[in-house]
């Protein structure tokens, strides 16, 4: 809920660069089996007043039901096909990394959208509900599809959510091991950019050895 505070059927929360924009696509959007958690106007029809936004607010927890949150990430990859990436000048961390991970790499022929880069964290679970989804947090540029799915799976490894097996079950996704060298780099560029903690480098490590194992197994 972004350090947001509730007031009966609202979460209020301070508004990053993307609010404006993930609003207005949250109002309109249905992703199948997902439940989106709607934004609330003003009075006078604003997403943000103040530097704040408001949503509405739904029930579930942050849970470690990783290979439920990979499908929820497949169907809002789906679900984003057809909307433009937000044109937002950012220049926060979190651009940054994206641009670092990405840099040299070619992404010709490849089809690019609108991604989640922070699923997981923005996934929600109560009981046998759909997950839901709090917020829409889009990458600094189109990305391929499926990377929403990738990043998902890459932070439940790193959370020590889910098994190593997790990459055998969602190995159909295309290109899943390059997707998720491009977001185990993105998560190692934030974790130097916040401090570098040595346990989140030894846990991308291992991870990082477990994507090149795969990856000799499929040469």
């Amino acid at each position: 809920w972004g350090n947001g505070v509730r007031f009966g059927r609202f979460v209020i929360s301070a508004a990053p660069a993307h609010a404006a924009w993930s609003s207005k696509v949250r109002e309109k959007i249905t992703v199948p089996g997902v439940r989106v958690a709607r934004p609330v106007r003003s009075t006078d029809g604003r997403f943000i007043v103040a530097g704040y936004h408001a949503t509405d607010f739904v029930e579930g927890e942050p849970g470690h039901r990783v290979d439920e949150a990979i499908a929820a990430a497949l169907r809002f990859d789906d679900a984003m096909a057809y909307f433009p990436a937000p044109d937002i000048e950012r220049t926060d961390a979190w651009a940054r990394a994206d641009r670092a991970a990405w840099a040299g790499h070619s992404l010709q022929g490849k089809k690019l959208q609108v991604v989640h880069t922070d699923f997981l964290a923005c996934c929600l679970f109560s009981g046998s509900l759909p997950p839901a989804l709090t917020d829409f947090v889009p990458a600094a540029a189109a990305r391929p599809y499926g990377y929403s799915a990738a990043l998902t799976l890459i932070d439940g490894m790193l959370a020590d959510a889910v098994d190593d097996a997790v990459l055998n079950r969602w190995s159909h996704i295309p290109d899943l091991l390059f997707l998720c060298e491009r977001a185990l780099d993105y998560r190692e560029v934030l974790n130097r950019e916040f401090g570098g903690s040595s346990n989140m480098g030894a846990k991308i490590e291992r991870v990082r050895g477990l994507l090149v194992s795969e990856q000799d197994a499929t040469l």
